[in-house]
C-alpha cells in the first residue's frame, strides 16, 4: 500500500512540475551513523539506504519523502538464525541558508518485523547539509544530522529503548523538470 501512495505522490508531483516548472528530484542517500542503531543496540556503520522523491527549489528549499526497505539476519538466544525485514518511511524538510548550505528537519517511521515479533518507533532529526552539483540535472548530497530515537519496547531484548545517533546522510539527487 505504502509503495502504491509513494507512486501516486510521485506521479502527481512530476505532473505538477510540468505545469509549474517545479523541479521535481529523484534521489537515495546512504545514512551511516553512531549510536543507536536500527538493531537497538549502540555501534557505528550503515544506518540504511533510501530512494526518495519530492520537490527541490535551489536557494529556498526543498521537501523530499523516502521509503527504505532491506532484511538482515540476526540470532535467537537458542542460536537460531531469524531473519529481520526493515522498513522504513521518511519525510525530510530543508531550508536554504543562503547560496550553499540548508538546515534540514526529519522524520522516519521505522519498523523491523520478524516472525518472533514486530518493533517500530520514531525517529526525529536536524542538521545541516549542501548539495555539490555535477551537472545542471544532478548533484552529490551530504547532509551531518543529530537524530533522536523515540522510547520503545524491543521485544528482542526485553526491554525498553531510547537514544540518539550522529548521522552522515551520502547520497546524490537528480533533478525531473
Amino acid at each position: 500500500m505504502k509503495k502504491i501512495i509513494l507512486l501516486c505522490l510521485f506521479l502527481s508531483a512530476f505532473s505538477f512540475s510540468k505545469t509549474n516548472q517545479l523541479p521535481v528530484v529523484l534521489g537515495g542517500t546512504l545514512d551511516l551513523g553512531t549510536g543507536v542503531m536500527n538493531d537497538d543496540e549502540a555501534s557505528s556503520g550503515i544506518v540504511r539506504i533510501t530512494p526518495f522523491v519530492g520537490a527541490w527549489i535551489q536557494g529556498l528549499g526543498y521537501l523530499r519523502v523516502g521509503y527504505g526497505m532491506y532484511d538482515f539476519t540476526s540470532k535467537a538466544d537458542n542460536s537460531e538464525n531469524y531473519t529481520v525485514k526493515h522498513r522504513d518511511f521518511s519525510v525530510l524538510l530543508g531550508i536554504a541558508l543562503g547560496a550553499g548550505p540548508y538546515l534540514q528537519g526529519s522524520y522516519t517511521r521505522a519498523k523491523n518485523l520478524s516472525e518472533f515479533g514486530d518493533v517500530s518507533w520514531h525517529e526525529w532529526g536536524v542538521g545541516l547539509g549542501t548539495t555539490f552539483p555535477l551537472s545542471p540535472m544532478a548533484a552529490i548530497v551530504t547532509e551531518l544530522e543529530y537524530r533522536w530515537i523515540l522510547s520503545h519496547y524491543d521485544p528482542f531484548l526485553e526491554e525498553k529503548v531510547s537514544g540518539s545517533r550522529l548521522q552522515l546522510n551520502l547520497g546524490f539527487v537528480v533533478y525531473v523538470y
